[in-house]
């Protein structure tokens, strides 16, 4: 590659974790202090979290190397694991010896015995669970039973959760609130900032004793800010970068070089995970619209966050097709609804109402005109699960890499409702014009709209002349496969599907990992009570009517049941 070219004989930027790369900015060692205060206190629980690729596992590397060396480390990188299967793996990590027909209490039992032999021999034992928002509930609840293990001073077993920012979220579940009382420190990882970059580039260079200096001032600012400050993009760019310097025989990176290797590397890049605001948070109860609506009037608002909705002057009458309607839309944030300090007063509002030469028709064609790209459609979608996508990436295929799945569906309002969850639809003007929208919420005898950047309440009758019943959302498949779960089948599913529908059903769960005539009678039971094709099968619409039951994170239509 470009080694030869540069003088050196090990690429700088490889995102290969390696302790000779090991940087650790001010927030690092913050979160590096942080963890090692929790570890040292009487806690049971500390809890790690960043975007992706903000150097979280960096920061565990560098927590393990710096533990005491009478402490036992148990390190669980794939947790997407069922309660047995957890407390299997630490086993294995610790150890521990089990049989192949152990129960969880006979896996509690031998971990319980293991714990207390190391705290005899003045050893602590710490678990490390890197990937923690793949976590099933269950399964966090099983890990705080753990923590109750304990002498009369001090916990047998620390517990540090590590994960991206959807697992504060999962955290805020009203049956998590035990588990979320016992993390003793927390820590937020944050990209770096602009200098930060800068010595981040520097340092991996003379890493590799580098003679030159490839990267100028400005562009590592320009490297900064395309990048977020995220350090997995950084090393991905600036990698892209000299090979694109060596493919040019410069030994000294300008503009459009930079500005190339970032369009190749950033445009195929996860979604990029955003602190969910007012709008999209799932267990935060939506207000109501504070202005009337009357017929053939529509209310321009503005938003105010946490203070409810704040009204300003109506406009004139709506063109007929609109004002039959009864549509009252409220601005909504241009920047992917990012969270916003409540508005108090109405000079802080934002008028949704065009310039006043235009008629109400007119403003309504504009909207509509601008709501005709399914991508922005679906950007807003992905921004109510709380990523920040760039328009490249508003597709499925984005959804994958970030666990969720994409599912194309067919049916009325009500069973959208079952499934709670947002949804794109494309819609049709009488006069001819399409476009799409977000299905946002449902109400007794509205629907809230988002599209063109702003929320609009239209009467179910408005969407049923102009909408199809088709419509497309994204959810989060069990165990992150969206294939149905079938009679005979065996595995980690299985159990899973069992032990969900044993605590919606009130009924105890079978225990094994077989589908059998017991599962398909309490998994048709389900199906009748909520409405579904009795067909004993799991498919999605059933898995999806599961997730909403249980009340999983993620945004929801019907807010007030969260």
């Amino acid at each position: 590659m470009y080694k030869d070219f540069f003088g050196i004989n090990e690429s700088p930027f490889s995102i290969v974790p390696s302790a000779r790369f090991l940087y650790l900015s001010e927030r690092h060692r913050e979160a590096l202090t942080h963890m090692l205060s929790s570890l040292n206190g009487g806690g049971g629980f500390g809890l790690l979290t960043g975007e992706v690729g903000t150097g979280k596992t960096t920061v565990l590397r560098a927590l393990v190397s710096r533990l005491p060396q009478e402490t036992q480390v148990a390190i669980i990188m794939n947790p997407s694991l069922s309660t047995r299967e957890l407390l299997a793996s630490l086993c294995d990590e610790l150890g521990i010896e089990y049989s192949d027909e152990a129960t969880i209490k006979n896996l509690t039992d031998g971990i319980y015995q293991h714990l207390l032999a190391n705290h005899r021999e003045g050893r602590q034992t710490l678990l490390l669970i890197d990937e923690a928002q793949h976590l099933l509930p269950e399964v966090l609840e099983q890990l705080r039973l753990l923590t109750n293990l304990e002498t009369d001073s001090v916990k047998l077993l620390k517990v540090v959760l590590v994960g991206q920012p959807e697992l504060q979220q999962l955290l805020q579940q009203d049956r998590l609130r035990q588990l979320a009382q016992r993390i003793t420190s927390r820590y937020h990882l944050l990209p770096l900032t602009e200098e930060e970059v800068r010595e981040y580039i520097h340092y991996r260079l003379q890493a590799v004793d580098c003679l030159h200096e490839v990267f100028p001032p400005a562009q590592t600012k320009q490297i900064a800010k395309a990048t977020g400050g995220i350090p997995r993009l950084i090393n991905l760019v600036c990698d892209k970068s000299m090979q694109l310097a060596h493919q040019q025989s410069t030994l000294l990176l300008n503009k459009d070089l930079v500005e190339q290797a970032c369009h190749d590397v950033l445009s195929w890049q996860l979604p990029q995970y955003t602190t969910p605001g007012q709008l999209d948070a799932p267990s935060t109860s939506r207000k109501p619209l504070l202005v009337a609506v009357a017929a053939g009037i529509i209310t321009a608002v503005g938003v105010g966050y946490g203070a409810g909705l704040l009204s300003l002057p109506a406009t004139s009458a709506l063109p007929a097709e609109v004002t039959t309607a009864e549509v009252t839309k409220t601005a909504v944030p241009a920047a992917a609804f990012q969270p916003a300090k409540p508005v108090l007063a109405p000079a802080h509002t934002q008028s949704v109402s065009s310039a006043p030469q235009l008629s109400p028709q007119a403003q309504w064609l504009a909207v509509v005109k601008q709501a005709g790209s399914e991508r922005l459609a679906m950007q807003t979608l992905y921004s109510l699960w709380g990523y920040s996508t760039q328009l490249n990436q508003a597709n499925c295929e984005s959804g994958s890499r970030v666990q969720l799945s994409c599912f194309n569906g067919n049916g009325s309002l009500e069973q959208l409702a079952l499934i709670n969850r947002p949804a794109i639809v494309a819609l049709n003007e009488p006069s001819g014009e399409a476009y799409f929208a977000t299905i946002y919420a449902i109400g007794k005898d509205k629907v809230e709209l988002l599209l063109a950047g702003q929320r609009f309440a239209v009467s179910v009758q408005w969407l049923s002349q102009r909408w199809d019943e088709q419509y497309t959302l994204l959810w989060r498949p069990p165990l992150g496969d969206k294939t149905a779960i079938r009679y005979g089948q065996q595995g980690p599913r299985v159990q899973w599907l069992d032990r969900q529908l044993s605590q919606l059903l009130g009924v105890m769960p079978e225990n094994q990992d077989t589908f059998e005539q017991a599962l398909l009678n309490k998994l048709r039971r389900f199906q009748r009570a909520q409405d579904l094709s009795v067909d004993g099968i799991a498919g999605p619409r059933t898995l999806m009517v599961i997730d909403s039951a249980l009340n999983l994170p993620g945004p929801t239509l019907q807010p007030e049941k969260s």
